[in-house]
């Protein structure tokens, strides 16, 4: 048995909206101490690590821990109808159950797929550099660079750079110290990532999000920001290739 009822419907939309941007089904981990998804994505070029602690709920009853097999591209289907008013209830028994209670009370119900795969393990990587800047600030920085290629290189030293070129051109977008909130470098260091991944993995992020992007020369990326009172990690592996 499970029961639970969500404290802040957006920051609900946007989890699950962080989940299924990467993965189309996936499992649930239903525990103690709140909900965790840890999942790559069909490429394998990218790991979702999620949780959504007990304190992100009004109510967060469980009798036992339990996985649970999920459609999240359904569920952030369903999840995005809701209304800013609603109050979203969640229960499981044969089936994923939500219910809507606003002006109107809408009952949903998912069924539970198969799931016999295991979480991946979280990269055990030592990263040598790490900016704190805002969400926005970033996607827009990507916007630019898209411009002329859909591969950027990410590059930490004494400053924050984002560097793209193609057929079409380049850019070369090199951020100033008021626009990153911190910066610590411990060894200077750059790869390139897909533009198009860097985008997805920013998605449910908003306005007011804080983004932290870590980096190592030629390994993968992790970038973590939080999500009300639930946090997501992401990890992209870089292209093998310099731009």
């Amino acid at each position: 048995m499970f029961e639970a009822i969500i404290k802040d419907t957006k920051v609900w939309k946007n989890s699950i909206d962080a989940i299924a941007v990467l993965i189309d089904e996936g499992t649930l981990q239903i525990t103690e101490v709140g909900l965790k998804v840890r999942a790559m994505d069909p490429s394998q070029i990218a790991m979702i690590d999620f949780e959504m602690p007990k304190s992100a709920f009004e109510k967060y009853e469980i009798d036992e821990p339990t996985n649970l097999g999920v459609d999240f591209s359904e569920l952030n289907k369903i999840t995005k109808r809701a209304k800013a008013e609603d109050k979203i209830e969640l229960s499981m028994d044969t089936r994923l159950k939500l219910i809507f209670r606003g002006k109107t009370t809408r009952t949903f119900n998912l069924p539970i797929i198969e799931s016999s795969s295991t979480p991946p393990k979280k990269p055990d990587i030592v990263f040598a550099a790490v900016a704190k800047l805002g969400a926005n600030t970033l996607k827009d920085t990507l916007s630019d660079a898209e411009l002329m290629s859909n591969h950027a290189a990410i590059k930490m030293n004494g400053g924050f750079s984002i560097k793209a070129e193609g057929d079409v051109g380049s850019a070369n977008i090199e951020f100033s110290e008021d626009m990153i909130l911190s910066l610590e470098v411990k060894t200077e260091s750059r790869a390139v990532f897909s533009i198009e991944m860097l985008n997805n993995l920013l998605k449910a992020a908003d306005s007011t999000t804080v983004v932290n992007v870590h980096l190592k020369t030629d390994t993968p990326l992790m970038i973590q920001y939080e999500i009300g009172e639930g946090r997501v990690f992401y990890f992209l592996a870089p292209r093998i290739e310099s731009v």
